[in-house]
């Protein structure tokens, strides 16, 4: 190693140019792949791609990305002027970044809708009607409805379809409907103090994640919803969709990029000017950090083909880290400038910056076991950034410090009082007291949540809409549904059958209050419905006839409806998102649930037939965050063994005491980062877990150094105090960042890296001695 890094000045410049021409590609490299990447706001990317059932990830996704890309509102007009509500339709109908707009029936609809439901009455044929035509009812029901003053039954319709089996099926969606109607050929619902409110909802032509496209069609829209309050000041309108909360989480990330990247900066450069009284070491700084963060950006969009953007928040925080290989290596020509060569600097910091990389490697590595793209990308953003630091260090520094200025005694009183400070037995020892006690309150305190709504803060104004849209219409946007699913569509909707009658049982039991299904047989259950009716309709036309009623007779030729002929017709309105084909042939259809009462009942339900699943989703990341942070707890507890033994082992020519004292500051730094949570009341959760994975990783490295037999203990307390400092600066903000997980992860971080900076002179003494 020493040979290595000797003063062949020659071998050192040719390194150099290498590592300038790989830097250079990097940074064109990074160029082209940020044009042609995208960035990620999308909360639920952040979560695991892997299932607690055997439902397959593709139709999971599928009907997640279709439900994302829609769009709610609800006008409330006075006096029931419908100008307004139809003015949003129409000009909605403009906006080229919307796919569809629903909720306006007009008479054409109306007639496609009819003459569908009539060509293919027989195979549509609803199980109540089934029920009465195999009971010898249905003739006791026409009679009631041809009586009914309310029923307004024609004699066309009478004649052309003399056993009401388009009006019954018609009759039926209406009683499974929730709170919607047709009111005025418009999609509405009556609140309870008896408004009317107009429904439309839209489909956005791409993702609402896209946070460019998104900050933009949400500023079109906040725009259009002005116009039309100017038109109609006294119009209520409100809104709901996942666009809105996307554009809110990308805002706010932007605003923490912005805040946290510029405030570690300027924190970072102010320290350095203070101690180094130089321009000089800010530009190598700078430089190291730019080459890191470049590398970290190149490596994320090779691999993932994008960059989340909380991945970008956090990833502000590996400036810390980054920058500590430039001031280990430039505090070391700070103090020894005159004494030494920067090639003899660097040898002699070589093998501690080396395993300092290596440990916050380790760090790293162990959040790839984590199944959270986020993390991951965080975590090849730092493995890359690191590397690119630690090699602008080791390549160019040697030839870029020999104007540096030299300060010896810089800092020398004040770390010299901090070194003597540690020395008395009797401080030590209290020191160590007194944050047993802090982390024995804050451990008594502590309470663990592994709820993922908790994890980031969502607007108010929205969150007021959407759950006054919800009272409204009576349906929720809880995550909570049956899927089922096949090989084929034929057999999605054969098990969908099989399903139904114990789902009508279970909401007779009262397990919950609403549910709602797509309104397409399987082509077995058609051909049984013309059965059905050519078995029973001879007795009910003869019926007919003898009350003097003409009617034509039925007609079993139409072809069996397919599930692309049924997405394709007006019948499907308002279900096209239940039901979902893959290119492989596999098909699925949802069926949401509303006002559940009795969950485990309702989770035994998918215990039964083969094809069904209960999928809460919330629920399913909640349980799967839990089963991680345990995961994680145990991961860390070994390491933490393993660690403790390795500083025994190193320490151990020192004495017992001393070898077990060394491992101080890697055990309180870990307590005491979790203990803040206890004292600030603010729960523990799977990231909190992950951070202390890098608290363990980088809290060591202070304690390396320190221990490093080669450097001067000032020397080294310098270069520790203000990595420590570089840290705490990047990740300590992280503490204002507007998203709670990240929030988290830095109070963590701060508390646990301030702990091991503080109890680091433990194992200096030991060298001492």
């Amino acid at each position: 190693m020493n040979n290595y890094y000797s003063d062949n000045r020659l071998t050192l410049r040719r390194r150099a140019i290498l590592w300038l021409i790989i830097v250079v590609g990097v940074i064109f490299a990074a160029n082209y792949l940020f044009i042609n990447s995208k960035i990620n706001s999308s909360v639920l990317s952040l979560l695991p791609k892997e299932q607690t059932n055997n439902v397959p990830t593709e139709l999971i996704e599928g009907f997640q990305n279709r439900l994302d890309k829609q769009l709610v509102w609800l006008i409330k007009p006075t006096n029931d002027e419908l100008e307004p509500v139809f003015w949003w339709y129409q000009t909605l109908k403009k906006q080229s970044f919307i796919g569809h707009v629903n909720g306006y029936f007009d008479e054409q609809f109306q007639k496609n809708w009819g003459e569908f439901a009539f060509q293919y009455r027989y195979q549509l044929l609803d199980s109540k009607t089934s029920e009465r035509l195999q009971s010898r009812t249905q003739l006791s029901w026409i009679q009631s409805q041809l009586y009914s003053p309310f029923s307004g039954i024609s004699a066309t319709e009478l004649e052309n379809d003399p056993l009401l089996l388009t009006r019954s099926s018609q009759l039926n969606q209406l009683a499974n409907s929730g709170g919607l109607t047709i009111q005025n050929n418009w999609l509405s619902a009556q609140d309870e103090q008896g408004n009317q409110w107009y429904m439309i909802f839209a489909e956005l032509n791409d993702s609402s994640f896209n946070m460019n496209q998104s900050h933009q069609i949400t500023n079109q829209l906040n725009e259009i919803t002005q116009q039309l309050h100017e038109k109609w000041p006294n119009v209520e309108i409100l809104k709901r969709g996942v666009l809105f909360y996307s554009d809110y989480a990308s805002s706010e990330a932007k605003n923490d990029i912005t805040t946290i990247g510029s405030l570690s900066i300027i924190g970072i450069v102010i320290l350095i000017i203070s101690i180094f009284r130089s321009i000089r070491p800010i530009i190598l700084s700078l430089l190291s950090i730019f080459v890191g963060i470049v590398c970290g950006l190149v490596a994320v969009l090779t691999i993932f083909g994008e960059i989340h953007i909380m991945t970008l928040v956090m990833s502000t925080s590996v400036i810390g880290i980054t920058v500590d290989y430039s001031l280990h290596y430039l505090t070391e020509r700070l103090l020894h400038g005159n004494q030494e060569s920067p090639y003899a600097s660097l040898k002699k910091l070589i093998s501690t910056l080396t395993l300092a990389l290596c440990t916050s490697f380790i760090a790293y590595i162990i959040l790839l076991i984590a199944p959270f793209p986020g993390l991951k990308q965080l975590s090849i953003f730092a493995i890359f950034g690191l590397i690119g630091a630690f090699l602008t260090v080791i390549c160019w520094y040697p030839l870029l410090v020999n104007k540096l200025p030299v300060r010896e005694h810089v800092g020398y009183q004040l770390l010299n009082c901090w070194l003597n400070f540690w020395k008395h037995k009797q401080i030590q020892w209290m020191m160590v007291l007194m944050a047993t006690l802090f982390i024995s309150y804050g451990l008594i305190n502590l309470k663990v949540d592994d709820d993922i709504g908790k994890l980031q803060t969502l607007p108010a104004e929205l969150q007021q809409q959407e759950q006054k849209i919800i009272s409204i219409t009576h349906q929720t946007t809880d995550q909570k549904w049956f899927i089922v699913f096949g090989d084929t569509a034929e057999q999605t909707l054969q098990r969908l059958e099989q399903f139904l009658p114990k789902l009508e049982q279970a909401k007779s039991n009262g397990y919950f209050e609403q549910y709602q299904s797509i309104n397409l047989p399987s082509r077995q259950k058609q051909q049984q419905n013309i059965a059905i009716v050519k078995q029973y309709s001879p007795e009910i036309l003869s019926a007919l006839s003898q009350m003097g009623i003409k009617a034509n007779p039925p007609s079993f030729e139409q072809p069996i409806i397919s599930a692309q002929l049924w997405q394709q017709s007006e019948l499907s309105q308002g279900r096209k998102l239940l039901w979902l084909t893959l290119q492989t042939g596999q098909s699925a259809t949802l069926i949401p649930i509303n006002g559940i009462k009795n969950i485990s009942e309702i989770k035994k339900l998918s215990e039964i037939d083969q094809g069904i699943y209960w999928l809460d989703r919330r629920d399913e990341f909640n349980t799967m965050f839990t089963y991680y942070r345990i995961h994680l707890s145990q991961l860390i507890a070994g390491a933490v063994i393993l660690i403790c033994a390795s500083f025994i082992f190193y320490h151990r020519k020192y004495g017992l005491k001393a070898a077990l004292k060394s491992t101080l500051p890697t055990l309180l730094s870990i307590g005491i980062a979790l203990a803040m949570h206890g004292i600030i009341n603010q729960t523990l959760n799977l990231f909190s877990m992950l951070a202390l994975i890098l608290v363990i990783g980088i809290g060591i490295d202070y304690s390396q150094f320190l221990s490093n037999n080669k450097s001067q203990t000032q020397s080294a307390l310098l270069a520790v105090t203000m990595a420590a400092l570089t840290t705490i600066l990047s990740f300590g903000l992280l503490i204002i960042s507007h998203t709670i997980a990240i929030k988290g992860f830095g109070l963590v971080l701060t508390s646990g890296i301030f702990t091991a900076f503080l109890f680091a002179p433990l194992v200096s003494n030991n060298k001492q001695k």
